[in-house]
């Protein structure tokens, strides 16, 4: 007797991350989604959800998906109509977190055999409403806050996890699933609460940590000040430095005397601040004018390692795509790299290849060590 297709429940929420490129640091609020697409920012769940269900098409499986752009407009590019199911439920032209809950729902009462997911945090929140742990959840990161364990660290990372789940097989874990209070993050305050745990497939390679909190030791801070202090020295005059967020990053702004947007993205010339927490429209207009030299100043994200792609969606392709590797300046305390075993980037392919592998990190005034970037 053969074995029953394995059953995967795939569901996007199509305006994840919206708020990230606009500089908002967040999606939740109904009117920074209509802000977003007023700026011209792109949706880009679905093209997310196109790369990890792409991993799964030559399973022999059945795919339940929500209708339109929650799900199936995707899944009918890559896969035989035959494997796909169609939930029936009506979702009007802008969805929102009851459309996420009562596709989940469907899910729970058919007892998929995984809820793949694209959004973020907020979005794995509502899932976590519905299904609890009841049955395996793997998120595809696509939302502006992505802290919980539940996400691959790409989606090309969810797609393979989920794909060795449901033809191999591999051990469920409980993870995290927590979120930013999202006007404390817009405030420059990082406010995170967990709120519950969903069952995940265990791939530690390809499943990313919960951030981790920079420790506030007077070692760290000292680390800080001399990378900071170094990076000064190192500036050259019309060169444009974009700085990322971070701790680390905001030290070097500090020793340039001014006050750094901690979770925002901002960009000095000639040692001076020139925008404060710009979005991806003004920083590439900024780019596009600016006829010298261009540098990218970058920490890693704590637990996962991430440098581009994650929680700094401002800098966008066209800024990726001026900017060599060589003009990356990567900053890093010890106690923060002693933790990595290397960092990642979650762009797209082409630009991941273009800055990935061994790469300088700097780790205090006039101390260098080479990392793996992958």
């Amino acid at each position: 007797m053969r074995n029953p297709k394995k059953v995967l429940g795939f569901l996007i929420n199509p305006i994840a991350g919206l708020g990230g490129p606009a500089g908002f640091k967040g999606t939740d609020r109904p009117d920074i989604v209509d802000k977003a697409l007023r700026m011209g920012i792109k949706p880009r769940a679905p093209k997310r959800g196109y790369v990890a269900l792409s991993q799964l098409s030559k399973l022999d499986m059945k795919v339940l998906v929500p209708p339109k752009d929650m799900g199936y407009e995707i899944a009918r590019k890559i896969l035989p109509p035959e494997n796909i199911e169609v939930i029936k439920l009506s979702i009007p032209s802008r969805t929102s977190a009851i459309h996420t809950k009562i596709a989940a729902k469907e899910m729970l009462n058919r007892k998929v055999d995984l809820l793949m997911f694209v959004g973020g945090d907020g979005t794995a929140k509502d899932i976590l409403d519905v299904v609890g742990s009841d049955i395996p959840t793997l998120g595809v990161p696509a939302g502006v806050k992505i802290f919980s364990a539940v996400f691959g660290i790409t989606p090309s990372h969810s797609g393979e996890v989920a794909r060795k789940f449901l033809s191999e097989g591999l051990p469920l874990k409980l993870a995290e699933v927590v979120d930013v209070d999202e006007e404390a993050y817009r405030s420059d305050r990082l406010v995170i609460k967990l709120y519950g745990y969903l069952r995940v497939p265990y791939e530690p390679q390809l499943i990313q940590s919960s951030k981790q909190p920079s420790p506030l030791t007077e070692e760290e801070k000292l680390a800080r000040e001399s990378i900071a202090r170094y990076v000064v020295e190192e500036m050259k005059p019309e060169t444009l430095y974009i700085l990322g967020p971070g701790l680390t990053v905001s030290e070097v702004a500090k020793q340039l005397g001014f006050e750094k947007t901690l979770l925002g993205v901002d960009v000095v010339l000639n040692f001076k601040l020139i925008a404060k927490d710009v979005n991806a429209i003004q920083l590439d207009k900024l780019v596009a004018r600016h006829k010298g030299p261009v540098k990218l100043i970058l920490s890693p994200l704590g637990g996962s390692g991430l440098l581009l792609g994650r929680g700094n969606q401002q800098i966008g392709n066209a800024v990726l795509s001026r900017i060599n590797k060589d003009d990356l300046i990567v900053l890093a305390t010890p106690s923060k790299l002693h933790k990595l075993k290397s960092l990642r980037l979650d762009v797209e392919s082409e630009l991941a290849r273009k800055f990935s592998g061994y790469h300088r990190v700097i780790t205090g005034y006039k101390e260098e060590v080479v990392v793996l970037i992958e």
